[in-house]
């Protein structure tokens, strides 16, 4: 919910973004007027503002007449859909994520897109993104969803958790869900903070007990949210795949052999019905098309990775947990606001 009085939008809460982004209602792209959109005029608490937070115009809420404002252009890579140009003007207003009766709220920097590429907004079956991606990320320190909750929070952990079950997920701010883990949390720095990604070391990737990559020159897991499946380096995905060989067996059951990325201490596991399609024929997997050697070995941890591990964040001292995720009945032993998505 957007803005007073509020404005609903459906949003994706991207791990690898790091600022919020909804279409504005003058945008005309087909990408925008086919989904929801945001109108400032229509909020009280909305103004234009510069990406350093300061008003447009001062003594203004709106710039009106001629003028110089802050423009900003994104480009938006998802695994599944592609990569494409969000162009947009910069707004300030009240921004609430959760349940109507206890919601997370904070006063940020909203990107409000004017023009939408058809690569990959039309595709996606959400209005906007909310990005949870580390400062950097953002294109100012006001625009950063996290930076602004946490610097406002009181009494509250600087962390949050996201466990995906099927078909629908629960962003767990101002701590952890304990009643999804499934096991103990295995903590991992966050690689290169400076980049802004939830991005941990891999030290190998195997399938089965066959090393596929021995990560010789660095390999990288990115927290990808917005991702389905498991992105993997264009390079290094002919070989993977060849080595992925699911199948149906008699009983009717997806089978092959395991998938494991080696964290150093814990490896994530996938079987063979988590990086499959749908009729166990080949692998699902997702070309992560970027250029090296300024990038080697970079995977993408998207749902296939979450829907079988919780994923912890922690903003403060900037590092990345997993545990095995217990799709028990989540119980309701804690005072954390639950966003189901």
């Amino acid at each position: 919910r957007v803005g007073e009085p509020a404005q609903e939008l459906r949003v994706l809460f991207d791990t690898s973004s790091g600022n919020t982004l909804l279409p504005h209602r003058v945008c005309k792209s087909a990408a925008c007027v086919e989904h929801s959109s945001y109108s400032p005029w229509g909020s009280s608490t909305a103004m234009d503002v510069n990406t350093d937070g300061g008003l447009v115009q001062a003594g203004r809420r709106f710039a009106y007449g001629r003028g110089v404002r802050d423009g900003i252009a994104l480009v938006y890579s998802q695994s599944d859909l592609g990569e494409g140009d969000a162009k947009g003007v910069l707004v300030r207003d009240r921004v609430c994520v959760g349940a109507a009766g206890a919601p997370a709220c904070v006063d940020t920097g909203i990107v409000a897109a004017t023009s939408l590429a058809d690569t990959p907004f039309r595709g996606m079956p959400n209005d906007g993104v909310v990005g949870l991606g580390l400062q950097p990320l953002a294109a100012g320190k006001i625009m950063n969803f996290l930076s602004r909750l946490f610097d406002g929070a009181r009494n509250a952990k600087m962390q949050f958790g996201i466990a995906l079950m099927g078909d629908v997920g629960e962003l767990h701010l101002g701590g952890h869900h304990a009643p999804r883990f499934g096991g103990p949390v295995r903590w991992f720095p966050v690689e290169h903070p400076e980049q802004g990604y939830w991005q941990v070391a891999i030290r190998a990737v195997r399938v089965g007990n066959v090393t596929v990559d021995a990560c010789r020159r660095g390999c990288h897991g990115v927290v990808d949210t917005g991702a389905s499946r498991l992105g993997v380096q264009a390079s290094h995905l002919p070989l993977l795949a060849a080595k992925l060989k699911p199948k149906r067996s008699p009983a009717g059951s997806c089978v092959g052999p395991d998938l494991s990325l080696d964290l150093g201490g814990m490896s994530l596991v996938l079987p063979a019905e988590e990086y499959a399609d749908e009729d166990c024929a080949r692998p699902r997997l997702g070309s992560l098309d970027l250029p090296e050697p300024e990038f080697v070995g970079v995977y993408a941890l998207g749902a296939a990775v979450l829907r079988r591990y919780y994923a912890a964040f922690d903003w403060e001292f900037q590092r990345v947990g997993f545990a095995p995720l217990s799709r028990q009945a989540a119980g309701d032993d804690d005072d954390l606001p639950i966003v189901v998505f």
